[in-house]
């Protein structure tokens, strides 16, 4: 028998789920009710009238729905209407990474509480087969020991952009937002909140918990210059928005943050608006997959592949227990660095800052001094080996203060991902 599904969210996914399931047709699939504040809007499928409602309500409570569809995004009306659904006996299926990321907690437990599934590939998109690596997720955490992951196209595609045509970033995200690549206001995506979202996901996941984490450190990419992207290639290296969750013994080091990766790696060659996530085992085997990081129809696909496993009866993933997470502290991380002065062109300079590094024992492993760019100062490079990140922030912090350093030193981490 068909299970019935009311869309809750009739904008562009929700569009895009409409016309998959009225105008193509998906065998075990019903649609049953849309719901949306404005019917008026002119939308690429059209439906009869008795599919619409402008009341989520009586929609959710009614007994014919099997499964509600959540896509109108935020916090709430989505939070009640998705609460309201398990209360009702519906299952649920959502794109809505706010909603997990912030209020995961009231949802995950309630859903297990209850014993409805939920479905949430779409909050995902271009990684959603990554969420369903983890269909047993009382044994995911100890499985992974680290997730190295792009989890925001809108960010590859400015990045990859200014490293092949070497422009600047403000030109290269008036280009993004011209071509639908970026919002008007592209903040969420920039300062790396979506990309924080996601990976407050995936560590419940890989945790079991559906506790929400404590804050972690998250750095955007608009201080990203097209300079210290020619530098890193020269370097044999991307510069890459990257999500990162390492564990080691139930201790969870987790960050979003500019990156540089290798150049000839899975992560490193992604271009254009692409998702990518490498993933370690316990046993050191190495992962990953690349898919379209958003759209209408690769997000309203992720939703239908959920309602089908729904109907089929296949369990869905989700975190389940509820102990807190342990976030390890940001300064005990180990990494290597980029690291990119701006001094006075002058005898003995890379000696002070070499002493300075010496008295915090930072080891450097590459240098390379650049003409000025402009008058003032001229560019020195160098990358560190591995180093205690609140050693190398103390280093910089005195390097910085060096009467022959004319601007703030850039500090770009190093991640090793595998070729």
């Amino acid at each position: 028998m068909n299970k019935k599904i009311a869309v809750i969210g009739f904008g562009n996914i929700g569009s895009g789920v409409v016309e998959f399931l009225y105008k193509k047709g998906i065998t075990g699939l019903e649609l049953y009710r849309v719901v949306d504040i404005d019917l008026a809007r002119k939308r690429p499928v059209t439906l009869p009238d008795k599919y619409l409602t402008t009341d989520w309500q009586p929609v959710v409570a009614d007994p014919e729905v099997d499964i509600v569809v959540e896509l109108i995004g935020g916090i709430e009306p989505a939070k009640s209407i998705t609460l309201a659904a398990f209360e009702n006996g519906k299952d649920v299926v959502t794109a809505n990474k706010t909603l997990l990321a912030e209020e995961g907690n009231h949802i995950f437990q309630a859903a297990s509480q209850l014993n409805r599934q939920l479905g949430f590939r779409a909050s995902f998109v271009g990684c959603h087969s990554l969420i369903h690596e983890f269909r047993q997720a009382g044994t995911a955490a100890k499985k992974f020991r680290r997730i190295y992951a792009i989890l925001n196209g809108t960010c590859n595609y400015i990045l990859s952009t200014m490293a092949r045509e070497g422009r600047g970033f403000s030109e290269v995200l008036e280009e993004a937002q011209k071509k639908g690549y970026a919002e008007s206001d592209p903040s969420d995506d920039i300062d790396g909140r979506d990309t924080e979202r996601k990976i407050r996901i995936l560590l419940g996941l890989i945790s079991n918990s559906y506790q929400v984490a404590d804050a972690f450190p998250v750095e955007g990419i608009r201080g990203i210059t097209a300079q210290d992207i020619q530098y890193a290639d020269e370097l044999g290296y991307s510069v890459k928005l990257v999500g990162v969750i390492e564990q080691q013994d139930g201790v969870f080091n987790v960050g979003v943050h500019p990156a540089l990766v290798p150049r000839v790696s899975l992560l490193g060659s992604l271009e254009g608006a692409y998702n990518g996530v490498e993933l370690e085992d316990e046993y050191g085997i190495i992962s990953g997959l690349i898919a379209p990081g958003a759209g209408t129809y690769p997000t309203a696909d992720a939703v239908v592949k959920d309602l089908l496993d729904i109907a089929e009866g296949q369990v869905m993933p989700k975190p389940s227990s509820s102990e807190s997470l342990v976030l390890g502290t940001a300064g005990d991380s180990e990494r290597g660095c980029y690291l990119r002065f701006s001094v006075v062109d002058q005898a003995g300079v890379l000696a002070q800052i070499c002493e300075i590094f010496w008295r915090y024992n930072i080891s450097i492993s590459a240098v390379i001094q650049k003409e000025a760019v402009i008058e003032e100062f001229v560019p020195v490079v160098m990358t560190t080996y591995l180093a205690r990140e609140a050693d190398l922030r103390a280093a910089i912090a005195d390097v910085d203060r060096l009467d022959v350093v004319k601007a703030r030193t850039q500090i770009i981490p190093i991640l090793k991902a595998n070729t």
